[in-house]
Formats: structure tokens, C-alpha cells, sequence
């Protein structure tokens, strides 16, 4: 089975700006309310290990699949050889800021039982996380910018 779905939002603020607040797992509460955090267990390279702890869920363990700054980053979460869930972020720079393309992927022969309803739920409120993702990176980026 495969199943995805995709969202957009823009960011006024530059790529490497967007790219820094999906990096920085501590603080991904700050703009997907459905995240506590996410902990890179070393550099953001494909192979790494990351755990996320979903709000209401226990904490899971990711594979970063994918690492290329300040452009795309994807994680994924398998289900032994059966089912595999993938979320990945892709940044385009604009003349004026950043297009921020989200998805939420599922491939395998036992993916829609095992995957799919939590997929589905990720999915939902994705376009809502990544218009915080793009407030968030242009807040930063202007509160860096101003003169002290």
C-alpha cells in the first residue's frame, strides 16, 4: 500500500531561517502543538537516530532518511520489513522568503492497518504546522535582525 499527502505554506523568512527552527527539536511545541520534542541523537545525517515524543503518545524512535541544508529533511519510522511512515519537509526559496512543502508518506504490505490512522491524524494537522513552522522561522529571523 501507499498512501500520501502533502501541504504548502510560505515563509516570509529565507530558507536557512526555516531549515534552523525545523533543526532545533527542543522546540518544536512552538509550533506543532502536537509535538513535544525531538531529540537528534547526533548531526542531522541520514542514519541518525531521532525520538520524538508525540503529545498523549510515547515517545518514538525516527531515522533521519534524509539531510540536505537548507532544502530537505525527511524522517521515518518502520514497522519492521512490513510498514514504513515517512515525514518530510522540502524549502524552495522565493524572491520573497520560502516555500515549506510538507509530507506524510506510508508505503508497505501492512502500511493502511498499522499506519494509516496515525498518518492520517499527522496529515490533518499538517498544513496548520507548517504555517507555524513559517510564523516561527519569520519571528526568529526578524528578532535576529534588529539593531540592539
Amino acid at each position: 500500500m501507499i498512501w500520501e499527502q502533502t501541504a504548502t505554506a510560505n515563509s516570509l523568512a529565507a530558507p536557512q531561517a526555516v531549515w534552523d527552527v525545523l533543526l532545533d527539536g527542543r522546540r518544536w511545541s512552538f509550533w506543532n502543538p502536537g509535538v513535544e520534542w525531538l531529540w537528534l541523537e547526533g548531526e542531522a545525517v541520514p542514519g541518525t537516530l531521532a525520538t520524538i515524543k508525540f503529545r498523549r503518545v510515547r515517545q518514538t524512535a525516527l531515522i533521519i532518511e534524509e539531510s540536505l541544508a537548507p532544502q530537505r529533511f525527511a524522517l521515518a519510522v518502520s514497522v519492521g520489513p512490513v510498514a514504513r511512515m515517512t515525514m518530510s519537509w522540502t524549502l524552495g526559496a522565493q524572491t520573497s522568503g520560502t516555500r515549506i512543502d510538507g509530507t506524510i508518506a506510508i508505503t508497505g504490505i501492512a502500511a493502511g492497518p498499522l499506519l494509516k490512522r496515525s498518518a492520517e491524524r499527522i496529515a490533518n494537522g499538517l498544513p496548520a504546522h507548517l504555517e507555524g513552522l513559517a510564523a516561527r522561522a519569520l519571528e526568529l529571523s526578524e528578532k535576529n535582525t534588529r539593531p540592539d
